[in-house]
């Protein structure tokens, strides 16, 4: 059977491919890694082959050796109970220091004694601008979906993820085991965040349903493709979709920030 190709209404407004990605999706296989190559553009920018992993209140450097994670990686992974089919969702902060969401196979994030909310980037970079040891760093404009002040919360719920199936455009499953957060009593209406765009989205019978289909073309959602949410509160979720190579697609409507370096 041919892939139903989804195209856009009239009025959509192309990706913005001029800015970099800010955030990479990395499936956990434990060799063998294919990183995204905006990911590697990264670290020839940095001459370097070294990264920080930073997991809420800890940290490991890792060496990135023949397009995939070899020294520090067994370490991290078994640091943070990461497994063969967890995901990996990675926010350059700066300098090559990666802020990680981590989900399971079943598509939800795991939390651990370690665990914090994302950080605010522009807090980050502001401290850093005042800083005379980087008045002379370099700096990328990038663009996401997150903006760079984003408050997680991880009280209410968690994040998730889930992979968009382009026979069925009109609906989204909710994953098992986050229904228990997400349903069409708890929560029968969510609001979706794309950059500085927002959506309202009907809950039935565990699946994301009333305007979906709008928002699916509006973003030119791909068979594959694959749709993070990141929880803002109980029924606020800011959406980040990355296309089948691991890198965030990007649209005129994303924030647009500096990530600053010493490069």
């Amino acid at each position: 059977m041919a892939e139903t190709i989804l195209t856009s209404p009239g009025n959509f407004q192309p990706t913005n491919s001029c800015l970099s990605a800010c955030c990479f999706l990395l499936k956990c296989i434990h060799r063998g890694q294919v990183l995204p190559t905006q990911f590697e553009s990264l670290l020839h920018q940095h001459h370097c082959n070294r990264i920080i992993l930073r997991f809420g209140l800890r940290q490991w450097p890792i060496i990135v050796t023949d397009h995939r994670f070899a020294q520090g990686w067994d370490v991290f992974c078994e640091h943070n109970i990461v497994k063969r089919h967890d995901t990996l969702l990675l926010q350059h902060s700066r300098n090559l220091i990666f802020d990680v969401i981590h989900f399971c196979e079943l598509q939800k994030q795991v939390l651990l004694p370690w665990t914090v909310p994302l950080p605010d980037l522009l807090h980050m970079n502001a401290i850093a601008s005042r800083d005379d040891i980087h008045m002379a760093a370099g700096q990328q404009q990038v663009a996401s979906s997150l903006r760079p002040n984003f408050c997680q919360d991880l009280s209410d719920s968690v994040c998730f993820y889930q992979i968009f199936n382009s026979a069925t455009p009109n609906s989204l499953k909710i994953p098992r085991f986050i229904d228990h957060f997400i349903n069409g009593i708890k929560t029968p209406m969510l609001l979706i965040n794309t950059g500085h765009r927002s959506a309202q989205i009907g809950v039935k019978h565990k699946r994301l349903h009333q305007n979906w289909r709008d928002f699916v073309l509006q973003h030119q959602l791909q068979h594959n493709e694959t749709l993070v949410f990141v929880l803002e509160s109980e029924n606020i979720f800011t959406v980040l979709i990355f296309d089948d190579t691991g890198v965030e697609k990007n649209f005129p409507w994303y924030h647009t920030f500096n990530v600053y370096s010493d490069a």
